[in-house]
């Protein structure tokens, strides 16, 4: 990327695993003074390498016992569904919503309260598409060994 050097790489790297460090903390440990990575980190955000901050969240504290990755076969995938799924991504339950490759364009990672709300959102999916959906196939995630970069409680001990 232009503007982004080796440095700031090993800031954006560091920021992914630890990002409560202080530019203080983070200055030791890239070789710099904290003025000089409070300028790199501003301009990474303003070039977009930092998208945000955020938390990372047990689902359980929120009382989410169920996540669960929806894939979607579409029939037609292209810039019309944008403004549907653009719709999908604001949705409180959606965790995560992806394009990608394959016979399944759509990947939609979500937490409910229980598997009731599992199928209520399947359908609201459906609505959603009509009848551009051809398929949604649900899998239920059973554990979970790393999650944004942060390792689960079972790998840390």
């Amino acid at each position: 990327m232009p503007g982004v050097d080796e440095k700031d790489r090993e800031i954006l790297r560091i920021l992914r695993r630890e990002g409560r460090i202080t530019l203080t903390e983070l200055g030791k440990r890239v070789g710099l003074s904290p003025a000089s990575v409070k300028n790199r980190v501003e301009k990474l955000e303003r070039l977009g390498a930092i998208r945000g901050y955020s938390a990372v969240i047990d689902p359980a504290f929120l009382d989410e016992y169920v996540q669960a990755f929806f894939e979607l076969r579409l029939a037609i995938d292209d810039h019309t569904i944008d403004p549907i799924l653009k719709r999908i991504a604001k949705l409180d339950e959606v965790q995560s919503l992806y394009r990608r490759s394959g016979e399944r364009q759509i990947l939609v990672m979500a937490s409910f309260h229980n598997t009731d709300e599992v199928k209520a959102f399947a359908g609201r999916l459906k609505r959603f598409f009509g009848k551009n959906l051809e398929r949604v196939e649900v899998t239920l995630i059973i554990d979970t060994f790393k999650e944004n970069w942060v390792p689960s409680e079972a790998e840390r001990h």
